[in-house]
């Protein structure tokens, strides 16, 4: 998505809603670089993807290594995908509603309390995106944010927003998420920017193992394009949890 709508003013408003930040809508990044404690592995077997797992809950952040192990490469989608580097841009604020922040979070540049680790952007036929980040928390901080989530696709279907100024009207579907990691929701977030004209529908993946989160955001530059989220979703969880048991 960010490749594709950077070419409009107004869409980079919506470029850059496709990263994490606080759950509670707006928080700054801890960036640090202090990633070298070893993770507690969980006991083995999931649960169903949007419940958290009954084994004994993991607390040390993941690693550095862990982060970049659990992240997609070019060799793991597709054909027709090609690497591309993305671009960042402005947060959305002022969101209208306080039931659907946790789902805001997601639609903008950082995630307070967590630790960036490896992302992976990629394009295919010139205007559909896909985006992965790797985060780890301290503590329960990775539950918390899911959960958070959780509870929110429960009760929001859309919001407004503003971005640099211009209102963001936004609408959300929940998804079936993929099996595989400890926790996982999915959801559609269609966005609209009226005085821009601009609309959107992104699909966006969030799973978690461990103390461990992926956010992966899918934009299709066409509604048939949703058919491939699937696919996508499971193979990103997959490549996430190998690297967070590694």
């Amino acid at each position: 998505m960010r490749t594709r709508i950077r070419h409009g003013l107004a869409a980079v408003v919506v470029v850059s809603a496709l990263s994490l930040t606080a759950a509670c809508g707006g928080g700054e990044a801890q960036d640090d670089t202090k990633k070298d404690k070893a993770a507690d592995k969980p006991a083995a077997g999931q649960t169903t993807s949007a419940a958290p797992s009954t084994a004994p809950a993991a607390t040390a952040p993941l690693t550095a290594a862990q982060m970049k192990a659990g992240v997609l490469e070019l060799k793991d989608l597709p054909s027709g995908w090609k690497a591309v580097k993305a671009d960042e841009g402005p947060n959305l604020t002022k969101v209208d509603k306080p039931e659907c922040l946790p789902i805001a979070g997601l639609l903008a540049e950082k995630l307070a309390g967590a630790t960036l680790g490896a992302s992976g952007d990629f394009e295919s036929g010139g205007a559909t995106t896909l985006n992965q980040k790797v985060l780890t928390f301290a503590g329960t901080g990775a539950t918390d944010f899911v959960t958070k989530l959780g509870g929110a696709l429960g009760s929001c279907t859309g919001f407004g927003a503003t971005a640099e100024g211009m209102k963001v009207q936004a609408t959300v579907e929940k998804l079936t998420a993929p099996q595989g990691a400890e926790e996982a929701h999915a959801l559609r977030v269609k966005l609209s920017i009226a005085d821009f004209g601009y609309a959107t529908e992104v699909n966006l993946l969030v799973a978690r193992q461990g103390t461990g989160v992926i956010r992966l955001a899918h934009d299709p530059a066409a509604a048939s394009g949703h058919k491939d989220f699937d696919a996508l979703a499971k193979i990103a969880t997959d490549k996430f949890v190998k690297g967070a048991k590694s």
